[in-house]
């Protein structure tokens, strides 16, 4: 069983670009893997999965740029960023949630009221990122893509 930071199938034989056909096949599929965890059950850690899933999709996108073709590559990456960019605002929710109870905890006074426009923003943002994840994984940026990185 490979760690978590290895990636399968790679040696010091292989081309960058085919290397990179490897790499970022095994982190789309990882992201679309926790995409469908977060669709079974909604909770924060399962959000934070699909963030660092984004991330590790597009970081290494921006080391292979180089491997694929222009316009296939733009518009997935624009996905991704925007992706990642829009659970960041949900992930700031919960921080900022932990944060205030944190305060309660220190007999500093939160009204409820903060809590419940917290929730409600969070509840709004949640279900639109629902819909976006579920346009991305049918999205023709993605088969685009996946159809690049095929041998």
């Amino acid at each position: 069983m490979a760690k978590k930071w290895e990636i399968e199938g790679l040696d010091d034989h292989k081309l960058f670009c085919d290397s990179a056909k490897i790499i970022m096949s095994q982190r789309l599929e990882h992201l679309l893997i926790v995409i469908r965890d977060f669709f079974a059950n909604e909770t924060v850690e399962n959000l934070h999965q699909v963030r660092i899933a984004l991330r590790r999709v597009r970081y290494n996108m921006e080391i292979f740029i180089s491997c694929f073709d222009k316009k296939k590559f733009s518009s997935l990456y624009k996905q991704i960023e925007y992706l990642q960019d829009f659970s960041g605002k949900i992930r700031d929710l919960d921080i900022l949630a932990q944060n205030m109870n944190s305060l309660k905890e220190e007999k500093i006074r939160v009204t409820k009221t903060m809590f419940k426009r917290i929730g409600e923003q969070k509840e709004n943002f949640n279900e639109n990122l629902k819909l976006e994840l579920m346009k991305f994984t049918h999205s023709k940026a993605l088969s685009n893509f996946q159809k690049l990185l095929s041998y």
